[in-house]
Formats: structure tokens, sequence, C-alpha cells
């Protein structure tokens, strides 16, 4: 999940290894990135003969809905209760993690932090691309989540106790996750998390980590409403003495029409190590659209995380995080 950063002028003094793996890490990454989410549920069979497409896929996510020569929404998914387009469908699955949709997503975020320490106060931008790749298999989805961070005058604690800047890349972390949602809403997920010490600061460089992460949510049958959180427990390597830090993602969507959600995904972390937490509390809105002759769908989003307590030494007062996040189909899935 989140993950300290460092910046492109701290380059030279990577040591020749950890700056290897860096690279090829961040090159493997973002080539694996081209893919989204799949869906959970079989097809309807009644629903595949009404939505045959042109191809001859009985699959019925093979299209976006939107092209009355190929579906007839209104016919083949009355339940769905939306338009034609089918946009609040496919945002609804976007929201569950657990689904077996590829979306390359991208944040990019805007933060105002604050603190005792001199230099804390300042407003920093972050660039994060954290795409999901699923790989559906017949009793669940593994799912792949490479969070890759770029960030441009981020905030450091230096030795003399003040508070400095850098831009460059943050450290890389992978999260593997499987499981499903059941019929019922149920939402299961477990997997182990990896953090790589890749940041081009020093003095934001974080040490290799491993720990276990957990999904548990909801995600209504009826409505597609999403509500759940994540827990990831990451250690450091080589170990030492209160070296734990967990972190909590808690997110919802509320389904609206055409598309619309209300819906965020703030980041909790608690150290070990500090002995501190600090909440934010956030909502925020998405739209799915449809961009192109072709109706390629692509989910846009806004969020607002406000933090609570106030920070001691330095840290975040707020957030704001515009997402924009194109849908691919899978290229393995048959």
């Amino acid at each position: 999940m989140t993950t300290r950063t460092n910046g492109f002028a701290g380059a030279p003094r990577f040591g020749s290894l950890r700056f290897s793996v860096a690279v090829v890490a961040f090159a493997a990454l973002t080539l694996c990135g081209s893919v989204s989410f799949a869906e959970d549920d079989p097809v309807d069979p009644k629903e595949d003969s009404a939505c045959r497409a042109p191809s001859g896929t009985t699959d019925p996510d093979d299209h976006l809905h939107n092209d009355p020569k190929i579906c007839d929404l209104k016919k083949s998914h009355p339940a769905s209760k939306v338009g034609s387009s089918g946009n609040s469908d496919l945002a609804a699955k976007l929201a569950n993690p657990s689904a077996p949709l590829m979306a390359l997503q991208s944040f990019i975020d805007v933060k105002q932090n604050g603190g005792s320490a001199p230099g804390a106060h300042r407003a920093t931008l972050g660039y994060v691309f954290q795409p999901a790749i699923p790989f559906p298999t017949k009793r669940g989805n593994v799912i792949l989540r490479p969070f890759i961070p770029v960030d441009f005058g981020a905030p450091y604690a230096t030795t003399a106790g003040t508070v400095d800047t850098y831009t460059g890349f943050g450290n890389i972390s992978l999260q593997t996750l499987y499981g499903k949602t059941l019929k019922s809403g149920l939402m299961a997920m477990g997997g182990f998390g990896l953090g790589f010490p890749s940041a081009t600061k020093p003095e934001a460089r974080a040490d290799w980590s491993l720990g276990p992460n957990v999904v548990l949510g909801y995600a209504s049958p009826k409505t597609g409403n999403v509500w759940g959180t994540l827990l990831e427990w990451a250690w450091s390597l080589p170990t030492r003495a209160n070296n734990g830090a967990l972190t909590a993602q808690y997110f919802y969507a509320i389904n609206l029409k055409d598309g619309w959600q209300v819906a965020a995904q703030p980041i909790i972390v608690y150290s070990l190590e500090a002995k501190a937490v600090r909440v934010p509390l956030g909502t925020g809105i998405a739209k799915l659209v449809a961009v192109g002759k072709k109706n390629f769908p692509v989910k846009l989003g806004a969020q607002v995380w406000a933090y609570t307590p106030p920070p001691g030494s330095s840290g975040p007062e707020w957030t704001i995080r515009f997402s924009i996040a194109p849908v691919l189909p899978l290229p393995w899935k048959k």
C-alpha cells in the first residue's frame, strides 16, 4: 500500500544491486500492468443467448453492453436496473477488489503537510501506478497489485530534525491476493505483500519487507454496493526490534445511476517503532465513462482525505486524490 519514496537526485548513491533490482522490478511491473479485473459470477445461460456478440463469444463481459446490435440490455439484463450503457454494472464490479477485471489504475495525490518540525508545512505532489492484474481460476481469483510511486517534492525527516524534500521514485511494493466474492455477497481474500527498498533517496528508503494481508468485505448482490477493509502486516528484513507496521485500507462504493458512485479508499498506517497512528476520514466520487468510437471504458475519480489527530513533528493534514483507470480485456481469458 503506502510506501516511502525517494528522489532522482539520490540515484547515484544506489548500490548496484539495489539499483538493478529497482529498475528491473519497475520495468517488469509496468509491462505486466496492462490488465484489469474479471467477473466472479458465471454467465447466465439466459443472458448468454440474448447477449451473443458477432464474434461468437458467449461471455457478456466481452463487450460493453452499449451497442444495440450486440446486446439489448433491457431484455438481457432486466435485473441490473441501469441505463443502456451498462456503466453502473461495470462500475460496481470495478469497486470489488476480488473481481477478475484488469484496470490500469493511476493516482495523483496532492497533499498538505504540517507539524511542529521546521519545514514541515508544505504542499506535495505524488503519482502512483497501481494496476490490478487478475488470474481467474475455478475456485477463486489471483490478483496481483504492484504499487509503483513517484514523488515530487515529498518531505522526509533529516538527521538535524528538520524536514527536507526530494523528487524521485518511492519504495515499490507488491500485493498478491487470492479469493473471491460468494453468491451471498461475502468477500474474502488472503495473501502476502512484499516491499522493495527502491526509493532513490537514502533517507526515505525502506527495508525489504514481507507479511500477510487479508481482505474482508461485502458486495451486495442486489445493488452492487461494496464495503470492506484490507489489512496488511509487514516485517522489515533483516529483523530488528519494533520493526512491524500495520496498514489498513477501508473502502466503500455506493452505486448511483449511469456509472456514478460515492466511493473512497483511505489508507491508515500504524508503526510499532513510531507508536503512532493517524486515521484519514475520506469520501469521494467516481464515474465510469466510455471513450472514443469504440466506447473504451475508463473509470475516473476524485477523493478527499482529512487526517485526525493533527500531525506531531510532521505528516499529512489532508490529501486530494485523483484517479484514472482504463479497463482492458484479459488476454488470457478465453
